[in-house]
């Protein structure tokens, strides 16, 4: 079973919706979070932080490290590591991700209940052009897909 949770910004504007693999490292890793807005009253620490998409994620090193050698026998890992290897990071492939899908389901209805092959078509085309534009913007996530 894996973990997820919605958890709001250091400045409280904003929230995302975190992913935890396997629910190895619990909630209290992440430490700070900060959106594109409040990220500049982070002190970058590269041990510690990793950036996507102008958010910055920081975690508790030492509390993710011991986790992480408990059930994995490994123990050096990076933020970038942490992040990229989904133990805790976004749930989909931006903060708001599970968001803007349910928007686009939400959209798309009254033709899923019409059409249900143009409804996949159609989810399946909006969604690959949404991971393009992500790719372009530079989202990490998006660019190992």
């Amino acid at each position: 079973m894996c973990l997820h949770q919605k958890r709001a910004c250091e400045c409280g504007r904003e929230e995302a919706y975190i992913f935890h693999r396997d629910s190895i490292l619990p909630e209290e890793v992440l430490v700070h979070l900060y959106c594109p807005q409040c990220a500049a009253l982070a002190r970058w620490d590269i041990r510690t932080m990793v950036q996507d998409g102008g958010w910055i994620l920081e975690y508790d090193m030492e509390a993710a490290r011991f986790y992480l050698a408990k059930r994995l026998g490994r123990s050096q890992y990076s933020p970038e590591e942490i992040f990229d290897e989904d133990y805790c990071s976004w749930y989909g492939l931006t903060p708001k991700d599970l968001e803007a899908s349910a928007r686009l389901h939400e959209e798309l209805e009254p033709l899923k209940r019409t059409d249900l092959k143009e409804y996949i078509r159609q989810v399946t085309r909006r969604r690959q052009e949404e991971v393009l534009s992500l790719k372009r913007q530079g989202w990490r996530k998006a660019a190992r897909t």
